[in-house]
């Protein structure tokens, strides 16, 4: 008997491709280029090559970061949860909780 899953998202996601620029806020922790899969309001999921992320990290994202570009944006977030995807790609789900509509240098 299949089982039905309950939705917990909050708010609608909309795919989104676009290539961000995520730091670990641990800086023994390499940076890394991804793109997103889809992103809402408050959350987005991206894929990466990268396997060092874990849930309960903490992360900054930065999109639109050529220089001097009026769209750049910088979030700061935590990873949620980690799946392992094909093509040995890792999908994270990161929370945003702070967002900056300021240019980041």
């Amino acid at each position: 008997m299949p089982t039905e899953t309950k939705e917990r998202r909050r708010e609608p996601r909309t795919n989104l491709s676009q290539v961000v620029f995520i730091r670990p806020i641990d800086s023994r922790l390499p940076p890394d280029l991804c793109s997103t899969l889809n992103v809402s309001q408050g959350g987005v999921y991206l894929a990466t090559l990268a396997g060092h992320y874990a849930p309960g990290m903490g992360v900054y994202l930065t999109s639109g970061f050529q220089p001097g570009s009026p769209m750049t944006y910088a979030m700061a977030g935590i990873v949620v949860r980690v799946q392992q995807l094909e093509d040995d790609k890792w999908g994270l789900a990161i929370h945003i909780f702070s967002h900056s509509s300021s240019t980041v240098q």
